[in-house]
């Protein structure tokens, strides 16, 4: 069975690398300039003494990419969102969260230099964590165009959810905002996330739950037929394989996670798979193949050791007879 949606399919997708790598954070930066600033303007809000060190330590995560990376925009809006998500969780004034982002953000300076600038638009309290979804589903689009190539594929009840959570979401708020009601501000927003990707996919994508992942490929009767086998996948993220060699398109996270398109390169497995077959193979078990290999004489199978004994006698019968004459 091939294309099985589980665990590890699901930690490739954009919002789980980013959202980790902020989770986990960076431990190094107590010297760092905004470190004091933003350890007090967590302190004094109530409710966030017991985040503040994770906090502090995914600050200090964005603080250091800062350094390695050409832009840091995409990891600032993760940061957006998921600080956004603490704050509201953990804050006994959240009416106030947007202020202590916009305060962390202006804190947060690498080189005299603002690394990361909060959206200008004002997301209240009541829609900020559908307007998340917005954001996350949009940025895991890309990657469930990879894996959710085939219609309905199996997957295992995490990466279901996940998805279920995504497109539910998705098919609500397409219909409040079809008229665009004044009223409702995240229409905008909606639009503004979801402008360049195709709605079918966004409010149909589903996939088959197979709790348990299958742990054998069956073989196709083609395959079977033509000796061909499904290439190697060992070590490769997220690629399917096909009976035909080469791969599909699957996703990986990168180093860093890349952006959404996630496909690994094409590989030709076949020159490898042959080469690693021979080079296992011991000179006289090499030797070995080759002796008992078979020619094809007057329709019949025989041996090539016989082939050749065959024809040394009958040549060595002919120099006799031209002697004698």
């Amino acid at each position: 069975m091939f294309n099985y949606l589980g665990d590890k399919q699901l930690g490739f997708l954009r919002t789980k690398f980013y959202y980790n790598q902020l989770d986990n954070g960076r431990n190094v930066c107590q010297n760092a300039s905004f470190y004091n600033l933003a350890k007090n303007e967590l302190n004094k809000n109530d409710g966030l003494q017991d985040v503040s060190d994770k906090i502090l330590k995914a600050l200090c995560y964005v603080h250091e990419k800062s350094f390695t990376e050409t832009s840091v925009n995409d990891i600032c809006d993760f940061l957006y969102f998921w600080l956004g998500n603490i704050l509201l969780d953990k804050m006994k004034n959240n009416h106030v969260f947007h202020d202590v982002i916009r305060n962390l953000f202006d804190i947060l300076i690498n080189d005299k230099k603002k690394i990361c600038t909060a959206p200008t638009y004002y997301i209240n309290v009541k829609s900020f964590k559908d307007i998340k979804l917005f954001f996350d589903y949009s940025q895991d689009y890309d990657s469930y165009i990879g894996q959710l190539h085939a219609h309905n594929p199996p997957c295992n009840e995490k990466y279901q959810r996940y998805l279920q959570t995504y497109v539910e979401a998705y098919n609500t708020f397409q219909r409040k905002c079809q008229n665009k009601p004044p009223s409702y501000a995240y229409c905008d927003i909606f639009d503004k996330y979801f402008a360049e990707k195709d709605p079918k996919h966004l409010s149909k994508w589903t996939c088959n739950l197979q709790p348990n992942e299958p742990e054998e490929i069956e073989e196709s009767d083609d395959a079977e037929l033509t000796g061909e086998q499904p290439p190697s996948t060992h070590g490769k993220m997220e690629q399917n394989a096909n009976f035909r060699g080469g791969f599909e398109g699957g996703r990986e996270q990168n180093a860093e996670y890349t952006d959404s398109s996630n496909y690994l390169p094409h590989q030709d497995t076949s020159v490898n798979n042959s080469a690693s077959d021979n080079s296992d193979a011991t000179p006289s078990s090499m030797t070995s193949k080759s002796i008992t290999g078979a020619v094809s004489v007057a329709g019949a199978l025989v041996p090539s050791y016989l082939l050749y004994n065959v024809i040394s006698i009958m040549f060595n019968k002919y120099n006799a007879l031209l002697y004698i004459s």
